[in-house]
């Protein structure tokens, strides 16, 4: 009977361990990979706060997965430029999965904007030009705050516009147009470009940007479309 009752505790002693075992086991694995794992969001915003040593916050999902480590693409914003709304993307990139982003066209902005009115100015004379990045492309996962505005135009795509005042020469519209082409073909920078002549000098001075441009003040303006190789795909005069 002896023989019994310490076999049964025996058996129970056993059972009892096993399962602490198998348990125990299960919730150290499952606590583990609860740390290990970090969902595609978390990941971009922490590599773009030690990337650019600034804070950035999420604003909405870019079309990702945001709960997928090797996919992801939302929109952020840093405490340095809060009304730049930047795009950041986790995915693969030439066979490698990398975090890439548009940070810089915007952190950029001003030196962009006067390193192409420098480009304008050199075929027109008097004139106002205005930059914005194409919201919607990133730069080389390499692309950071050590880089010139040199660097980042080459490597992106943006919109390019140009204003002109009045009395300019328009018999000479078309050859002025393809040299300030040839220009941007030379330093490599691919844009979206548009260019209009104004009849109003006060308007010219006052206009915040081409694209709120009044129609009714305009003489001729000109869409041009180019490819990545930089091949005019598209001008149009209007």
């Amino acid at each position: 009977m002896i023989y019994i009752r310490k076999h049964i505790k025996h058996i129970a002693f056993g059972a009892a361990l096993a399962a602490a075992v198998i348990f125990g086991g299960t919730g150290c694995n499952k606590n583990s990979a609860e740390v290990a794992v970090k969902d595609g969001q978390t990941l971009l915003i922490e590599s773009l706060n030690e990337k650019y040593g600034e804070s950035f916050t999420f604003v909405d999902n870019a079309g990702g997965g945001t709960a997928l480590q090797d996919h992801c693409a939302i929109h952020v914003r840093s405490e340095k430029l809060p009304n730049d709304t930047v795009y950041a993307v986790r995915g693969v990139f030439d066979g490698k999965t990398e975090n890439r982003d548009n940070y810089m066209a915007y952190y950029l902005r001003k030196d962009a904007e006067t390193y192409l009115q420098a480009m304008a100015e050199q075929v027109y004379g008097k004139c106002r030009t205005f930059y914005a990045p194409d919201d919607k492309m990133v730069l080389p996962a390499d692309m950071g705050k050590d880089s010139t505005v040199q660097e980042m135009l080459k490597a992106s795509k943006c919109y390019y516009s140009v204003l002109l005042p009045g009395g300019q020469d328009m018999s000479k519209k078309e050859k002025k147009l393809d040299e300030l082409l040839e220009k941007l073909k030379d330093e490599k920078i691919r844009c979206y470009f548009y260019i209009a002549y104004l009849d109003d000098d006060k308007y010219y001075d006052f206009a915040v940007s081409a694209a709120d441009a009044d129609k009714s003040h305009i003489i001729a303006d000109c869409t041009v479309g180019m490819d990545d190789d930089f091949n005019i795909t598209d001008k149009k005069w209007g």
